[in-house]
């Protein structure tokens, strides 16, 4: 938690601006935030469930998917296209259901500011991203954001970070939060709508969690789009439309990430061959399971044979 960022000059401060030439100015700022990092590897499948008070949300994902709904709805976060950034706002207290996987890394940094907080930070200032935040009708709206250069560098700053009782690292996490926050509020401002990311209804919403828990049951089966469609009773556009709108990736997507999540977690904890990692992943030859082992977690099966090892 950061304390500390209003804009209202305080009457027990001095000023002596009548009295001098030039610059004289006095900000008191007051923002809370809290912080959010995550480095981590999935190693059991779980079910949680949390109250979020009102806020506004930035996260940045830099590996992996987010498995989560807001109220039902799902955040659909994902990394699988590069570093992606996301923003919403919760108007009212929500509850978050999050929902990990074992053999899935993490790689996120989230803050929130408080909607009051939020709200006198902003005063009267009038732009595209507060006019959508104030006039959009649900009570829970979702952004896309592209990151920077800038931006990135804050999120990895703040998952490098040593946290300590020292006020230099506390303040270096505060500043790297404030950077963070501050690229993606600028990268939204200006037409957020064009970004929103699509909102199902409460029908659909249950029927995209519908098709991710059929995949994760039967994620060693012979899956294809139409297998799916047919098992599950609904039609091939139907199901690539619905589970897309819910978790930003295709289904045939999902469904390789997760066979080399498991792979990777088998390598790391069963201590099994990379023949047999990519024969369980559903690969008839080794080479292109490294091959595409590599290109979704920028690193070899063979390194997590030695990482295992050391275990």
């Amino acid at each position: 938690m950061l304390d500390s960022l209003t804009t209202e000059p305080s009457p027990n401060k001095p000023c002596l601006c009548e009295y001098i030439e030039g610059r004289c100015s006095f900000e008191q700022l007051d923002i809370a935030l809290d912080i959010h990092a995550n480095d981590s590897l999935e190693k059991q499948t779980a079910h949680k469930q949390f109250t979020i008070p009102p806020s506004l949300t930035v996260a940045l994902m830099l590996e992996g998917d987010l498995d989560a709904t807001l109220d039902g709805q799902p955040l659909g976060m994902s990394a699988r296209h590069g570093v992606t950034g996301y923003l919403w706002l919760n108007r009212q207290p929500a509850k978050l259901e999050r929902w990990l996987r074992a053999g899935q890394r993490i790689r996120k940094v989230a803050i929130s500011l408080p909607a009051e907080h939020f709200s006198t930070l902003i005063g009267e200032q009038e732009t595209g991203l507060t006019r959508w935040l104030t006039d959009y009708e649900p009570a829970f709206s979702l952004l896309q954001w592209m990151p920077s250069a800038h931006a990135i560098r804050h999120a990895e700053e703040i998952l490098a970070a040593e946290m300590t009782d020292s006020v230099f690292d506390k303040l270096s996490y505060g500043i790297a939060a404030l950077g963070l926050l501050r690229h993606a509020l600028a990268q939204c401002h200006s037409n957020p709508k064009e970004i929103a990311v699509p909102r199902l209804n409460t029908r659909d919403a249950k029927r995209a969690r519908q098709i991710r828990e059929h995949i994760l049951d039967h994620i060693h089966d012979n899956l294809s789009v139409d297998v799916l469609a047919n098992q599950i009773g609904m039609s091939v556009s139907t199901l690539q439309r619905l589970f897309k709108n819910a978790y930003q990736m295709t289904v045939m997507e999902f469904v390789r990430t997760r066979r080399l999540e498991l792979a990777r977690l088998s390598l790391l904890e069963q201590g099994i061959t990379v023949s047999e990692a990519a024969y369980q992943a559903g690969y008839s030859s080794p080479a292109n399971f490294s091959t595409a082992f590599q290109r979704e977690f920028g690193y070899t099966p063979s390194a997590c044979v030695r990482e295992g090892s050391n275990l």
